[in-house]
């Protein structure tokens, strides 16, 4: 995690916690890590979202680069759209920025896992925690872009 750097927004984004198979085309579906949703901060997540997202706080780009995190991945001569998601944020990558980032709890389907938020399993709420001094991810190094093959 970083210092709040006041050149950048901080955005909040949703991994993806599920997989899929590949369809029979070959075409690339939602796998884990990859980025779903990109959003300005908000108060918290609503009990669907947090079932197959892991939402967490980043900075580091401008804003016009933060829309482009659920970008396609489109085949240039055909035109057609053969990934779902061009961008993620690898588990394993996580775990380094954050030791105590649990990949098998996250991975675990029966169970809801936002280490980023405050939850709430009675009242079903989940808040940020920036508040409470957890400050944003940065974004260098930790979003992994799948058509150059490298970190941001």
């Amino acid at each position: 995690m970083s210092e709040l750097d006041p050149n950048y927004p901080v955005m909040e984004i949703a991994i993806s916690l599920v997989a899929y198979a590949p369809l029979a085309s070959g075409h690339e579906r939602v796998i884990e890590g990859d980025i779903a949703a990109v959003r300005k901060p908000n108060e918290g997540i609503g009990r669907e979202e947090a079932k197959h997202y892991m939402w967490m706080r980043v900075e580091g780009l401008e804003e016009s680069e933060f829309a482009k995190l659920t970008d396609y991945i489109v085949d240039s001569t055909s035109n057609i759209i053969y990934d779902k998601r061009r961008y993620c944020i690898p588990l394993e990558k996580l775990y380094e920025a954050d030791p105590e980032f649990d990949i098998d709890l996250a991975l675990e389907e029966d169970h809801i896992y936002q280490p980023f938020l405050v939850v709430d399993y009675d009242d079903r709420t989940f808040e940020f925690l920036l508040e409470d001094g957890h400050l944003p991810f940065q974004v260098s190094g930790l979003i992994y872009d799948k058509v150059i093959g490298d970190y941001l």
